[in-house]
């Protein structure tokens, strides 16, 4: 006897190219069948697809983990993260690491899980301001000699690879960056990079992580093309050289977020230089996300203020044209990612609503890709990408990560005012087999686990 059979539904075969009709047997965490359409096996459970999509979980490329500040526990991204379908994530992107690979472990221990499964990057910068190196700084010899222990360290404790965040910490040079990379390359490192630099040095940019890839031969990730090739209109040069690169290349790749506005700190090294004049924009392109001025566009004296006294605040800025990200989305070579991340509660509504919003407005409403293309995409290539050869596709002996969604009337809810607005259209979520959410209300289950390149 099955434990649940999911029946009536239709699921992406991505041999044939299209959704088909079949019943899905679960059992033991895993995907024991794929049956005709009408078959009806004993199973403990049934639940009712007609009508839906019964799709692989989502994988989200590229996210941030959780802070778990004073010692609480509770899972503040992940549960958005869950509730948009995703059961797989990447976290630790843009060299930010919240805990070391060990510390994250553990608290996923003692939780019992949790409510995705994640893979966490060691993340560079963060291990490099931790010897004392401020974002200006050039690494000594003997320095990154002890930042390259700790960075083998978090790899040999089960960290899927490394991120470099090169416009928040300027000092790390094309060497210090080629350097860590070949340190830790026996172990198949999945290296993300947020780009040095966007508008006129966005081509140099992509082409020194297009390099690194070529020189290490490790994958390497353009972490959110929607900041980097957004703004000033440079998208189309950018599509246009990653397609030529990635089809000589295919260890280089790329992930996008489908919103108009990116999120940082106020006073992260990205507003260090004259960013009025290089966007063309002026301060009211800042929305800030905390109290007490949550809700509110920044004036000069409101930035300067918020920067000053609270420099750690994160905030919005709609700096990005719509036809770009569009482009970005639905580019044949591109993945995507949310670059979700949630502080003190507040946070770009990216975090709660990616992946629906893909299948809403851009499959569905605007048509800029098939519904296959973009759960190709969300689920077969994205656990291609980062290596998880048992998730991203329905068939016997998978992982049984899914989500049941409804294609005509799945969308995002969250807004930059409010992102605890819900989703809709999203009826279930499974993780190994258990059911995580159920018409988009978390069930308290705990079967997300850490992932390590170890196992």
């Amino acid at each position: 006897m099955y434990d649940t059979l999911i029946a009536g539904g239709r699921y992406p075969n991505f041999e044939t190219g299209k959704l088909e009709r079949a019943e899905i047997a679960l059992k033991d965490g895993k995907i024991a069948a794929v049956l005709p359409a009408g078959a009806r096996p004993e199973a403990g459970k049934i639940v009712d697809a007609a009508g839906k999509v019964v799709s692989p979980g989502f994988i989200d490329l590229h996210m941030h983990e959780e802070e778990f500040k004073d010692g609480s526990h509770s899972y503040d991204i992940a549960q958005y993260m869950a509730r948009q379908g995703v059961t797989t994530c990447v976290a630790g992107n843009c060299g930010q690491q919240n805990h070391s690979t060990a510390q994250f472990k553990a608290i996923l221990a003692r939780n019992g899980g949790a409510p995705v499964n994640y893979i966490l990057l060691a993340g560079y910068n963060t291990i490099r301001e931790r010897e004392g190196l401020d974002w200006y700084d050039a690494v000594t010899p003997d320095k990154q000699a002890v930042i390259l222990e700790k960075l083998n360290r978090e790899l040999s404790d089960g960290a899927w690879g490394v991120s470099f965040g090169l416009e928040y910490s300027p000092g790390i040079s094309t060497q210090e960056m080629t350097r860590a990379v070949e340190a830790v390359k026996e172990y198949d490192p999945f290296v993300s990079i947020h780009f040095r630099a966007d508008c006129e040095a966005c081509m140099d940019s992509l082409r020194e992580m297009a390099q690194l890839s070529r020189d290490t031969g490790c994958r390497v990730q353009v972490s959110h093309l929607s900041s980097l090739a957004g703004t000033a209109h440079n998208m189309p040069r950018a599509l246009e050289y990653l397609e030529k690169e990635i089809r000589e290349n295919p260890l280089l790749g790329y992930d996008t977020y489908p919103y108009c506005a990116f999120s940082t700190g106020i006073g992260t090294a990205v507003f260090d230089m004259d960013w009025r004049e290089k966007w063309g924009v002026d301060y009211d392109i800042i929305l800030l996300l905390h109290a007490p001025y949550a809700g509110q566009r920044c004036t000069r004296e409101l930035y300067e203020k918020v920067r000053r006294e609270t420099p750690e605040a994160r905030v919005v800025a709609f700096a990005m044209d719509e036809e770009s990200i569009r482009a970005a989305v639905a580019h044949p070579v591109g993945l995507l990612g949310s670059d979700g991340v949630i502080t003190d509660g507040a946070g770009h509504p990216r975090a709660a609503g990616t992946f629906p919003r893909i299948l809403g407005k851009y499959v569905r409403e605007e048509k800029a890709l098939t519904l296959m293309e973009a759960l190709d995409k969300m689920t077969r290539r994205a656990a291609g990408r980062v290596g998880l050869p048992a998730k991203g596709q329905i068939r016997a002996g998978m992982d049984a990560d899914l989500v049941i969604f409804d294609p005509d009337t799945i969308a995002d809810g969250a807004e930059f005012t409010d992102i605890t607005l819900p989703n809709r259209g999203i009826d279930a979520v499974f993780i190994a087999g258990e059911t995580v959410v159920e018409q988009g209300i978390l069930t308290g289950a705990l079967p997300g686990r850490f992932l390590s390149r170890k196992e």
